[in-house]
């Protein structure tokens, strides 16, 4: 770097730190109300003040530029949450800053010239604010620039001209590099042209060596192939007697498979083919009702919200006099107990669905119980006697008429009977169709 150059970056650094301060506070040209007013005083307010819901506005003695606004308290995440700030820039209507939080304050960016700003806290547990401080610049202070724009505008034009004497530089270092990366090209393609050639020479003896090498491996190769195909024999031949055994007892298996699947499709039974559909059917119910009991619990939620909003609104609602209070608790008292019908009713109507889930619930297991006890009973009391399986399907359909006439004694008339079909017309035994809980038979396996 020339001289020049470094004298000229020296004066641009020196001009800048010439630059007025744009991060002063500015308190002592603000006001606000006489209660508010010593939070914006040098030392605050040790004990601090709660702000209400109602905003209270800080006004400038003249248009400043406020770059931040900090709130001191004792915890500033809670003023950070809680506390509202609204702010007033010229020209601009008045808009919400966000405020953030540090370990000891609470703070909001501006960056604008500002004609008020105001605060707020309409939360129910407020926080304590012990000291507000804004940080900015007032008019005389930005006044003082005005004199450092030529200096600028001078700076800037030197920085210009050295920039483009540099790109000159640098332009004819990049022309020095690519001559040198040419020649260095041509270099190397004469060393890759002369290595080329030794590699030419280098395969020829290599071919002719691995030639020789070639006829020796094939003699090899057809003495190995030959021993192979003799191993290979000897084992076809092991294989060939190791399968016939294997078959044989494949065909033993299969016996005593059949056996077994007979044995299964005798005992195979089905609780009831209407049982699926039933399940089924008290499921979309359930879900119809619990999708119903959305309605009542909403509404529920609601009327508790807005008590709640409506006593906080009477907390925190400033009133003048004691006539003022009770006028707006008499006033409140129609909306609260019309919220507590609603909560009452609502609650009525969301536990007669809760209970009509249970109910359904309760009467599908009920009906698997007895199901289950119909087809066991049947099947222990047959058990070592000569009976056919159709007799057996008789007997158990009959238990369980019997079962679920006494459970359904309400739905079902007093002469309602079931007649079993007779033996004679059963050529087979009955292949009921699948139904839930049950284990599966293939129909092609039980016809073999």
């Amino acid at each position: 770097m020339s001289e020049e150059a470094q004298e000229l970056i020296d004066e641009g650094l020196n001009a800048l730190d010439n630059i007025p301060s744009t991060a002063t506070v500015q308190n002592l040209l603000w006001k606000t109300t006489p209660q508010f007013q010593p939070l914006i005083s040098e030392n605050g307010v040790s004990d601090g003040i709660k702000p209400s819901g109602t905003a209270r506005r800080f006004i400038p003695g003249s248009l400043s530029y406020i770059r931040i606004i900090r709130i001191y308290g004792e915890k500033p995440l809670n003023i950070a949450t809680h506390i509202t700030l609204t702010v007033k820039l010229a020209g601009k209507p008045p808009k919400q800053i966000k405020l953030e939080n540090t370990k000891t304050y609470a703070y909001g960016w501006t960056l604008g010239f500002c004609e008020w700003f105001e605060i707020s806290c309409p939360a129910l547990f407020k926080p304590t604010i012990q000291k507000i401080e804004i940080v900015g610049a007032s008019i005389d202070e930005l006044d003082e620039y005005s004199s450092n724009i030529e200096e600028f505008h001078n700076l800037k034009q030197n920085l210009t001209q050295y920039k483009t004497d540099l790109k000159t530089e640098l332009t004819n270092l990049k022309n020095d590099l690519l001559d040198a990366k040419n020649d260095k090209t041509d270099l190397t393609s004469e060393i890759t042209d002369a290595i080329k050639q030794k590699q030419q020479l280098q395969n020829e003896i290599i071919k002719t060596t691995t030639t020789a090498e070639e006829l020796a491996a094939t003699v090899k190769d057809l003495d190995f192939k030959k021993k192979h195909l003799d191993n290979v024999c000897f084992e076809t031949k092991n294989n060939t007697e190791q399968l016939s055994k294997q078959a044989e007892n494949l065909n033993r298996n299969i016996a005593d498979l059949k056996s077994q699947l007979q044995k299964l499709t005798s005992d195979r039974n089905l609780i009831s083919d209407e049982y699926g559909p039933y399940v089924k059917e008290g499921n979309s119910q359930a879900i119809l009702y619990s999708a119903l009991i959305t309605i009542p619990l909403a509404a529920i939620f609601f009327s508790i919200y807005q008590l709640y909003m409506g006593a906080s609104n009477l907390l925190t609602t400033e009133y003048k006099t004691a006539t003022d209070v009770m006028a707006a608790f008499i006033l409140r008292i129609p909306f609260a107990a019309i919220f507590g019908l609603a909560i009452m009713y609502s609650w009525k109507i969301a536990n007669a669905m809760i209970q009509k889930i249970f109910k359904i619930h309760g009467d599908r297991l009920v009906l698997a119980k007895l199901l289950v006890v119909a087809r066991e009973t049947v099947h222990s009391s047959a058990k070592n006697l000569n009976i056919t399986d159709h007799e057996k399907f008789q007997e158990q359909t009959a238990l369980k008429i019997e079962v679920l006439k006494s459970h359904m004694a309400k739905e079902l008339s007093d002469t309602f009977t079931y007649k079993p079909i007779p033996t004679s017309k059963a050529a087979l035994p009955p292949v009921p169709s699948e139904a839930v809980n049950d284990d599966s038979v293939d129909k092609e396996a039980l016809q073999q």
